[in-house]
């Protein structure tokens, strides 16, 4: 780890932050996995919560990966995941509005 001293604190940052790309691979591919969970699991009252409601579900998975990113100092990771999260869910609402246009 790389470390620099402000005074007499000493900061810690990671070396490899991790990428914005890295991020968005990780968060589409959270999402992809629980749109596949949510299809299986349709016929229960769960798939279709997810189904219907993908762009807000998300952030029950996205929320605790993002923080987890944050923690371990991949900045430009956890950033990545949250454009895809957004992405997700702009997606999701242009879908809902144009289904019930």
């Amino acid at each position: 780890m790389d470390s620099i001293i402000a005074g007499d604190q000493q900061e810690q940052r990671p070396l490899d932050p991790g990428s914005i790309w890295q991020g968005i691979a990780v968060g589409a591919t959270w999402n992809i996995c629980a749109l596949f969970v949510g299809i299986l699991t349709i016929l229960i009252i769960v798939g279709g919560v997810i189904i219907a409601g993908f762009g807000v579900v998300q952030y029950a998975w996205i929320g605790p990966l993002y923080a987890r990113h944050q923690r371990r100092g991949e900045t430009e990771t956890a950033k990545g995941i949250l454009i895809a999260s957004g992405i997700t869910f702009l997606l999701s609402a242009a879908c809902w509005g144009a289904i019930y246009r």
